[in-house]
């Protein structure tokens, strides 16, 4: 009687025949290390790829960490999107009560312009703002940028100053006390302070003196607010005011009736004042024509 093999060994059987004819063959074994150099090729290139990949992402976090660093000296890049804003919390709030000088202006409005500092008169550089009731109130920036000035001045106040991208700087003065250090970034809108009092400026009573200058020159702030840095590019440095820190400062020892000689460039006589010194003046010869007939 004839042996039956089972379906299944026969076809186990077939393909070890069928492996071991193929191993035989001259190039069966040159095929399988080329695979396998092929396979630890591929390996290593993806192992270096990923650890590439790790080593980048560490070194750009590190320098994620330094610019972070860096930015708490740096001038915002916010300032670059914003438009100016008024330098306080609450705008209704508030009023101008001295605007900016405007060689432009009208001699009405040019004459409200001039502030009156030890019978000398000087050209606003900015616009004085103060609350109803004379009481103070929180100054804010106007735009984000750096404080590169925290500092008190006997005239001025406390002083600060923000400096912000294209050259452009706010300056917040009459400050009755200070919420910033030099050095530090602040937000738009974020308090720099508080508004008081200066010598400089008595008859504006608690209010804050603000200030916009492209390189160095003063702007009408009114003129620029819910605008943005760009509409500083075409200033004309020519119309400009002389800056604050040349104004004449206060004689140590002298009597405050005692007049000061101004700088020519950036004060003016009190218009009203015109007739008088004429009939002082035509007094003081009347004076003198007595004295010589006697």
């Amino acid at each position: 009687m004839t042996d039956k093999k089972d379906p299944k060994n026969l076809r186990e059987e077939a393909a070890k025949w069928r492996l071991r004819k193929l191993t035989r063959k001259r190039w069966f074994l040159p095929a399988v290390y080329l695979g396998v150099a092929a396979l630890i090729l591929t390996g290593a290139l993806v192992f270096q790829k990923d650890g590439m990949h790790h080593q980048s992402g560490e070194k750009h976090q590190a320098n994620n960490i330094a610019i972070n660093k860096k930015d708490k000296n740096a001038v915002p890049v916010n300032s670059m999107k914003e438009n100016f804003k008024w330098p306080v919390e609450d705008r209704n709030a508030v009023n101008v009560v001295q605007p900016f000088y405007d060689p432009k202006a009208s001699e009405e409005e040019q004459a409200a312009a001039l502030v009156n500092y030890n019978h000398s008169y000087t050209q606003n550089t900015g616009i004085d703002i103060a609350a109803k009731g004379n009481k103070s109130f929180a100054v804010t920036a106007a735009m984000s940028g750096k404080v590169v000035k925290a500092e008190k001045d006997n005239l001025l106040g406390n002083v600060v100053e923000l400096q912000h991208k294209n050259g452009v700087t706010t300056v917040y003065e009459s400050l009755a006390s200070m919420s910033v250090k030099p050095g530090e970034t602040v937000s738009q809108g974020e308090e720099i302070g508080k508004a008081g009092q200066c010598e400089f400026n008595k008859d504006a009573g608690v209010h804050v003196h603000f200030e916009i200058r492209k390189d160095g020159v003063a702007v009408n702030p009114e003129k620029y607010f819910s605008k943005g840095l760009s509409s500083l590019d075409n200033v004309n440095k020519t119309n400009s005011s002389i800056p604050r820190k040349e104004m004449p400062k206060k004689p140590e020892g002298k009597d405050n009736n005692e007049n000061v000689t101004p700088n020519k460039d950036n004060n003016m006589k009190n218009p009203n004042e015109s007739k008088k010194g004429s009939t002082d003046q035509s007094s003081d010869n009347s004076d003198v024509s007595s004295s010589n007939a006697g």
